[in-house]
């Protein structure tokens, strides 16, 4: 089952239109209709609204699976496999430093311009 069925799905159980859940989500109704056929996805912070309203955990509206029940006593935990997608957050946190030094240092600039009263252009 795709993405786009699941939203449907889980949007008809709770009795919802593609207008009303569009309504919900602070889209429209076009963009409910597309994600639900598979022509567009939602972005990241509509899919945790999505999750919320329908009653699921983001895993089960992204991939169709239940969060696995806790293991009982006695049992052995499973082991978390390595999430090597987080050592995108290092390059992501240095671009967005390098950003905001950038900006920072454009901003003393033109302080220091308007201060001397150079002209501009």
């Amino acid at each position: 089952m795709t993405l786009g069925e699941r939203i449907q799905t889980h949007r008809k159980r709770e009795g919802l239109s593609q207008e009303a859940l569009a309504e919900q989500l602070g889209v429209s109704r076009q963009a409910v209709s597309k994600w639900e056929v598979d022509a567009a996805q939602p972005e990241l912070d509509k899919i945790v609204v999505l999750a919320r309203v329908f009653g699921i955990t983001t895993d089960e509206l992204l991939l169709g699976e239940a969060p696995d029940p806790q293991p009982a006593e006695g049992g052995s935990p499973k082991s978390n496999p390595p999430r090597w997608y987080l050592l995108g957050i290092i390059p992501l946190a240095l671009g967005i430093w390098m950003l905001v030094r950038g900006i920072m240092g454009l901003i003393t600039m033109m302080s220091f311009l308007q201060m001397t009263q150079v002209p501009m252009g």
